[in-house]
């Protein structure tokens, strides 16, 4: 009961804990209902019996450390269950050894089989903790940590933000959700949406920065490099900069937005990607929901259209399509300005912002009764799958203990019978030493082979000729007769060819 009136006060705002203990007051309005997070149900899957049994966190996460350093047989429950305990981290020193267990994890195997219950209780773990600063880096570093988001995890995240004011981390959030291309809830695109439209609202768009001028008379300084990279923007993972995430986030959100007024969807397409600076597609796009299906578009597209038509002509990076929208939007504008009553209508981005917090709450109404029961039903669906799993490797523990085991007793049970029975399997035992059989049993018909090739390679390697002197004339690396008659007498006693001179001798007599 404490662990669930803790987190409801930690929700609320009213009360924040810090790893360094510290204890905080603050009165915030909240974005999401209290219901949404589910604290019963969460605090019971936070005190299940498989979390119980690990013990204190800190001496899990340093047996867990061993695993990875000295053996690398960690599991991704073992990764999971440390994830559900990071509630009960003290301090940050504390914290940036897990997470360095974490980056370690990452580069093994079993990282391939990680479940989604470690990444949601990683996320809101952190949330309880006030690290969502900390966690918004984490998340950035994909191929170090590789944590993701879901529906539920990204709406706290972004509700956390949105009430602190900080619409900047909250739409850097819902960048997150675009770049995974998560259209699976409704109420992520909304809250996506009204976090990149405030960011853009308080212009944390543009990002000043200072103007170096570069010394015509100092050289550049040229590196060597073996070859060029061809430039090449994907237009999603590749994109840096705010305002393009931003565009290219709205464009996403406004484009999954089933429910929404479909007049405020296109204004919000358009105005997604003029921020993305995709001018050509964002022209096609007015041509079709404007000029041709005769809709309205809002007064604050319109001027954004008019700046990026202003921009573009006066830049001198121009090619033959963009000559070609540039024109027709020429054409669309004078169109525009002889009818304004018929295709204008006067809103400015906060009406519009105001008209995606009404589609918001609506879509509030229907979505969070679903979120709720389908995070029950996770919540009971990894605790099962914990039990299952840990029963089923402590199976194969003991599996595997037994084939240990009776592999040993096997070898200690063939070691006695040699012993043994030694006399009566003696000619077993050298034909298995050896390699091979031989008819009689007498040390002196067994021939010593390697000694054999030791001396064949030391003759070999002494006097064969360098291959440096192979193309040389023959002459050049002749052998002389005194070393001649040397290598004859190696021969003989190395190579046992004084067998020919022993036969002769005998036909001879």
């Amino acid at each position: 009961m404490y662990q669930i009136s803790l987190n409801c006060l930690k929700n609320k705002g009213l009360l924040l804990k810090n790893p360094t203990n510290t204890i905080n007051w603050k009165g915030i309005r909240t974005f999401l209902t209290e219901n949404y997070y589910c604290f019963e149900q969460w605090d019971k899957y936070l005190m299940s019996d498989v979390v119980k049994k690990v013990g204190p966190v800190n001496q899990f996460s340093i047996a867990i450390n061993d695993k990875i350093t000295n053996k690398g047989l960690v599991t991704p429950l073992d990764m999971d269950i440390l994830a559900t305990k990071l509630v009960h981290v003290n301090n940050i020193q504390e914290l940036e050894f897990i997470e360095n267990l974490f980056s370690n994890f990452r580069k093994t195997q079993p990282a391939l089989y990680i479940r989604d219950s470690m990444h949601y209780s990683f996320v809101r773990n952190y949330m309880d903790l006030n690290q969502s600063d900390r966690l918004l880096q984490i998340l950035k570093l994909k191929y170090k940590y590789g944590l993701f988001l879901d529906s539920y995890t990204a709406n706290m995240l972004m509700d956390t933000f949105i009430k602190q004011n900080d619409y900047k981390k909250a739409a850097l959030t819902a960048h997150e959700i675009m770049l995974q291309e998560n259209s699976e809830n409704e109420l992520t695109q909304a809250a996506c949406l009204l976090s990149c439209l405030k960011s853009i609202q308080s212009g944390h768009n543009y990002v000043q920065v200072e103007e170096t001028k570069e010394d015509t008379k100092e050289k550049k300084n040229k590196r060597l490099v073996y070859f060029l990279r061809k430039e090449y923007n994907d237009e999603h993972f590749d994109l840096k900069s705010i305002q393009k995430l931003n565009g290219k986030t709205v464009y996403f959100s406004s484009s999954n937005a089933k429910s929404a007024d479909q007049i405020l969807v296109n204004n919000l397409k358009m105005f997604g990607l003029l921020h993305l600076g995709n001018f050509r597609k964002a022209v096609d796009l007015f041509e079709i929901n404007v000029v041709k299906n005769s809709g309205k578009i809002f007064k604050f597209v319109l001027d954004e259209f008019k700046k990026e038509n202003q921009e573009l002509v006066a830049s001198e990076e121009k090619d033959d399509s963009l000559n070609y929208s540039l024109d027709k939007w020429t054409n669309f504008e004078k169109l525009v300005e002889t009818n304004l009553e018929k295709h204008v209508m006067n809103k400015d981005l906060e009406t519009c912002i105001k008209e995606v917090e009404v589609y918001l709450e609506n879509v509030k109404k229907s979505q969070i009764p679903r979120d709720i029961e389908d995070q029950n039903k996770l919540f009971n669906k990894w605790n099962n799958e914990q039990e299952g799993e840990l029963e089923q490797q402590l199976k194969n523990f003991a599996i595997d203990q037994k084939k240990q085991s009776i592999l040993k007793r096997l070898d200690d049970l063939e070691k006695q019978e040699e012993i043994l029975r030694f006399f009566e399997k003696r000619q077993e035992i050298i034909d298995s030493y050896y390699g091979k059989g031989f008819t009689t049993e007498y040390p002196s018909d067994i021939p010593i082979e390697p000694e054999e090739s030791i001396f064949k390679a030391k003759y070999e390697r002494h006097f064969k000729p360098w291959p440096k002197y192979m193309n040389r004339p023959k002459s050049s690396y002749e052998i002389s007769k005194t070393r001649a008659n040397k290598l004859e007498s190696l021969k003989k006693i190395y190579l046992n060819e004084n067998t020919t001179t022993l036969n002769e001798s005998t036909n001879k007599a």
